[in-house]
């Protein structure tokens, strides 16, 4: 992984050199590992800097391979464009249907990473419509009717070539008291404060991601698995806005409050250690501890779970369990309430969907 972190580092800027010339099979590894964190874009940004400056270190990279990696990072380039459209045709059908609509991560984050912008690997459309369940529920059901929802989001079919979410809350937290401090400082973001960009969607201010992406991560950290690329997206959140001391203090209180202080530490320790970021951009003391422990589960893992290979052959919850028992030492809350939260879960969406039958 130390090499794949240098050649990330060459790409945003931080390194200009590889720290030695890597044979043919080491540069084959290196392009699975980086198609394994969902960053085959970026680092390849990484190779054309050495190959313009003519280092050594790209001599024993393969033709073949160069192709390859050139042909990958095309079709993401293309699908960063598709998804680009897609996104603000979705937020201006949401518009004229006077619904107030911003962009979470995807094609809002990508817009944070500058010249790199065309090589983020995309996902899927998640776009935080104001209102509340019943109001996106009625949207949804008038258009392309969907009971397929959960505590925070219905899957919206609209778009054959790309899953889309319309979130009536942008994310949440099995503790179910820590949930409720989250989504009362949710609520706190009116539509007034979304940002219109010039690919024509909004997207929520820095203020909001600072917290967002990070509650992201620790939940896709707990309970499926996280890849490099989610990380990088917090780099850039971090280091496209600086926060003010004032801002940085705003941001941790509402953390810790939500138990994240420990995660926050070692999510920092990791941007500023192998990501390059600088102290000054850190919202909090990096935490080496908690740090390294992350940085075994990113790699394991690799981007949301999909590579991990520990849990293999078993059902989908009891992976879920099992890998949740692997972090309750380090991070008990959030594993503790699963299972309350769970039966809650259940109560409220069955509720919640005899509902939608009723209309």
């Amino acid at each position: 992984m130390d090499l794949l972190f240098d050649l990330i580092k060459i790409a945003l800027g931080a390194k200009s050199e590889l720290p030695y010339s890597p044979s043919a099979i080491e540069w084959n590894q290196l392009f699975n590992l980086a198609a394994k964190q969902t960053l085959i874009g970026v680092c390849f940004a990484g190779v054309q800097k050495l190959r313009k400056k003519g280092s050594r270190s790209v001599e024993a990279l393969p033709s073949t391979l160069f192709m390859k990696w050139l042909s990958n990072t095309a079709q993401i380039q293309r699908r960063n464009e598709l998804m680009d459209r897609l996104s603000a045709d979705m937020w201006q059908k949401l518009r004229i249907a006077g619904l107030d609509a911003a962009l979470l991560k995807g094609q809002g984050i990508a817009l944070l990473y500058g010249e790199l912008v065309i090589l983020r690997q995309s996902g899927d459309i998640d776009m935080w419509v104001k209102g509340g369940f019943d109001k996106v529920s009625n949207y949804i059901q008038n258009t392309c009717p969907s009971d397929d929802f959960a505590y925070h989001r219905f899957h919206y079919n609209i778009y054959k070539e790309t899953e889309v979410e319309l979130h009536f809350r942008p994310t949440l937290m099995r503790n179910l008291w820590d949930n409720r401090k989250l989504q009362k400082w949710c609520d706190s973001f009116d539509p007034n404060s979304f940002i219109l960009t010039d690919k024509g969607f909004a997207v929520p201010p820095a203020s909001f991601n600072r917290v967002f992406i990070l509650t992201h991560i620790y939940r896709h950290f707990l309970f499926e698995g996280i890849g490099l690329r989610q990380v990088m997206d917090y780099f850039f959140v971090l280091k496209a806005d600086k926060a003010s001391e004032k801002e940085k203090d705003e941001a941790m209180r509402l953390l810790e409050e939500l138990r994240m202080k420990k995660f926050a530490g070692a999510v920092m320790w990791v941007l500023h250690e192998y990501l390059g970021l600088s102290m000054d951009y850190l919202l909090c003391p990096p935490n080496e501890k908690e740090g390294r422990f992350l940085l075994s589960e990113i790699e394991q893992t690799g981007n949301f779970g999909k590579e991990d290979k520990r849990y293999k052959g078993n059902s989908k919850m009891k992976m879920m369990a099992r890998h949740g028992a692997h972090l309750l030492m380090h991070y008990p809350s959030e594993v503790v309430w699963t299972p309350i939260w769970l039966v809650y879960h259940r109560i409220w969406k069955n509720i919640k969907k005899k509902n939608i039958n009723k209309t």
